[in-house]
């Protein structure tokens, strides 16, 4: 595979701007997650720095939780979208896309976490649960459909930008 030249800082604008995405939402996500259960983040995580604001320590530990998955999908995006002779993916449509993820993630995240308040069922193993009372199954159901889905759409994702680079590149040289 032949990998056209191209200055690094439209790699890095990518990467770092698909992290920046993914961490502004796991703030914003573990801000509500928060106010339902904050025991979520006081008694099952570590205390960072000594801070006592739950806020807080659920902003911390999204940024910190951000890096690896943001990163990650960045750094996917930049060779699906970049590498290769096919035409490339604007950097808007990848920004996009990403938003288009996060969007599709929280609507599960929020639907599975009503589901469990008003059925009061857990929708994943029990053994994931640190505790059975209801804010603890709403917000853990709430964090491992996160996980979840935020692959799956991450997957999906890509897939489609492989689609539409392999349907632009046949129409180009058709």
């Amino acid at each position: 595979m032949k990998i056209q030249k191209e200055r690094r800082s439209v790699s890095y604008t990518i990467l770092l701007g698909v992290w920046a995405i993914v961490a502004v939402y796991a703030v914003l996500h573990d801000q509500y997650i928060v106010r339902i259960a904050p025991e979520h983040f006081t008694v099952y995580h570590d205390s960072v720095f000594g801070i006592e604001s739950p806020e807080v320590t659920a902003a911390i530990l999204a940024l910190g939780a951000s890096v690896s998955p943001g990163l990650t999908l960045g750094m996917a995006c930049v060779f699906v979208a970049r590498w290769g002779r096919r035409p490339k993916v604007k950097r808007h449509s990848i920004f996009g896309g990403v938003l288009f993820v996060v969007i599709m993630t929280e609507t599960l995240c929020a639907s599975v976490g009503f589901y469990v308040y008003r059925s009061r069922i857990p929708v994943f193993p029990e053994f994931l649960y640190p505790d059975h009372s209801l804010p603890m199954l709403v917000t853990q159901s709430i964090q491992l459909s996160c996980y979840f889905g935020g692959a799956i759409f991450s997957g999906l994702f890509l897939m489609a930008m492989l689609v539409y680079r392999k349907r632009m590149g046949s129409a180009h040289l058709g």
